[in-house]
């Protein structure tokens, strides 16, 4: 009898401590999604942040336009002529029937282009600071960094 307590008992420890260790995984989890989420809202914030300087810099710079449209600079080209309009049974011409020998098919090359994540971390990985690489790839500051902290993040 007492043997069958402790088998008892042993599945009970067993079922507990596995129960603790899901409640652990999951709150390790929450605490993750927490930590992404702060990093988020600090971009979303910087981001905020810039956009309320450029408006404020547009509102400086924002004249004005005193000349207007002046629609007479639009060219016009006057209309297509008519085609030529064949008889049913006209033969055609010397020129319509001859083929065409020095055709050539244009060549296409295939082009490669990598991605602006790929090139942010490219530099970054050669040890370019993030201003650097916002101005060579003409780029936000902060979406650079947002970039490379997720990369950091999955790594």
């Amino acid at each position: 009898m007492s043997t069958l307590l402790w088998m008892i008992s042993f599945l009970l420890h067993g079922i507990s401590i596995l129960a603790i260790y899901l409640l652990l995984k999951n709150r390790q989890n929450a605490n993750g999604n927490k930590q992404t989420e702060n990093v988020l809202k600090e971009t979303l914030e910087e981001i905020r942040k810039e956009n309320r300087m450029l408006q404020r810099l547009l509102e400086e710079d924002k004249q004005p336009d005193k000349s207007p449209v002046k629609h007479d600079s639009i060219k016009k080209y006057p209309p297509f002529p008519p085609a030529e309009k064949k008889k049913e049974g006209a033969a055609m011409t010397e020129k319509e029937t001859q083929p065409i020998e020095d055709f050539q098919p244009a060549a296409y090359q295939d082009e490669v282009e990598t991605s602006l994540e790929a090139k942010i971390l490219q530099l970054h990985t050669n040890g370019e600071t993030i201003d650097d690489i916002a101005k060579k790839l003409n780029c936000g500051k902060t979406e650079a960094e947002i970039i490379i902290k997720m990369h950091q993040k999955k790594s």
